[in-house]
């Protein structure tokens, strides 16, 4: 009986003692938070530079309700909304254009609907490389009514070219490799020309598939791009390199702050030998990014791709994370990245 009676007087000071570790933990990473928050330029603060969420995604698992919470508490005006129409349980997102535009209309000015390009169909490499398939002519024949009727924004995302990956335990996806200066993308980009519309575009930029690209840009000048993730994650050099080239070229760094336990996480969803950060892993742009973003600020958006639903519990440090980005930037170009250029492409009132 004594014993047990200081077995247990010794399980108790363990449990006080991880409380107080615990106590400890929370209030120093406030302080922390608090402190950076303090000592980063005023015109990066939420309630001085308002952010609009250029690459967002709708899954049918996010009520209206949650995003605005979300993007009152960090600052977004607005968010661009890219329903996908994945159905399985691995894919996890059964959303709709139709749910994007209730959104839009319930609350005015918040939401900025694409036409959705995730879709289980598109992901047929012969309904991208044969322009008579039935499903692919059907399919255009819907997109060109949907662009018609001056309820969207853009077009995208387009899935081109992706590596496997798995994310929240059971979600995920597979590798997808599409050719993207294929028939059906040209098709797409006649019709945000024709509506002024941007076309978004993921493509990693490994060699082949940036030679593809831009003959992509080539052939159909007068469409707007908006090549995801840091034009495919290119080196800045490169990146300068198609931007003086190519005027409807635009790049947004959706995910380049992807949160991770530890470090920014640029290397998403895997390391290759092609993918350049646009910081160092602790929040300092690297110069040559930092360069680039003041000499083009006209062309760059960004974006929190949170994909997959869970991502939601990172909303908020996605934004923080492009503040302190933004934080490093001359204030007029950093109005421009976080919302002007957004209004511009998006036709935003």
């Amino acid at each position: 009986m004594r014993n047990l009676i200081i077995l247990n007087l010794r399980n108790l000071k363990k449990k006080q003692q991880t409380r107080r570790i615990l106590i400890y933990v929370v209030a120093l990473l406030c302080l922390l938070i608090l402190t950076s928050c303090a000592h980063m330029p005023e015109h990066a603060k939420k309630d001085v530079l308002p952010i609009i969420d250029a690459h967002m995604h709708l899954n049918r698992d996010m009520p209206a309700e949650q995003l605005i919470e979300l993007m009152d508490r960090a600052g977004v005006k607005s968010m661009v909304l890219m329903a996908r129409y994945y159905r399985s349980r691995r894919s996890a997102g059964n959303g709709s254009d139709e749910q994007a535009l209730q959104y839009a209309a319930h609350y005015p000015g918040r939401f900025i609907p694409f036409i959705a390009g995730q879709r289980p169909i598109l992901v047929r490499k012969r309904m991208w490389t044969d322009p008579t398939h039935w499903k692919a002519t059907s399919f255009l024949k819907k997109t060109k009514a949907k662009a018609q009727s001056g309820k969207f924004h853009g077009l995208g995302e387009f899935i081109m070219y992706h590596h496997a990956y798995s994310v929240y335990g059971s979600q995920g996806g597979g590798d997808v490799d599409i050719p993207v200066d294929s028939s059906l993308m040209h098709q797409f980009a006649k019709i945000g020309a024709e509506h002024n519309l941007p076309v978004l575009i993921h493509l990693e930029g490994e060699p082949d598939k940036l030679t593809a690209m831009i003959s992509l840009l080539e052939k159909e000048p007068n469409t707007k791009f908006i090549w995801a993730h840091s034009c495919g994650r290119i080196s800045a050099e490169q990146t300068r390199e198609l931007l003086t080239r190519f005027p409807n070229l635009y790049c947004d760094l959706a995910g380049m702050t992807r949160a991770r336990k530890r470090g920014y996480g640029n290397f998403w969803p895997r390391y290759t030998r092609w993918i350049h950060p646009i910081e160092n892993g602790n929040g300092r742009l690297y110069p040559e990014m930092k360069k680039l973003y003041e000499d083009f600020s006209d062309r760059f958006l960004i974006g929190t791709d949170c994909a997959h639903t869970p991502a939601l519990k990172t909303y908020e440090q996605r934004i923080y994370r492009f503040r302190v980005l933004l934080s490093q930037l001359t204030p007029a170009t950093a109005g421009k990245l976080a919302y002007q250029n957004a209004e511009k492409m998006f036709g935003l009132k």
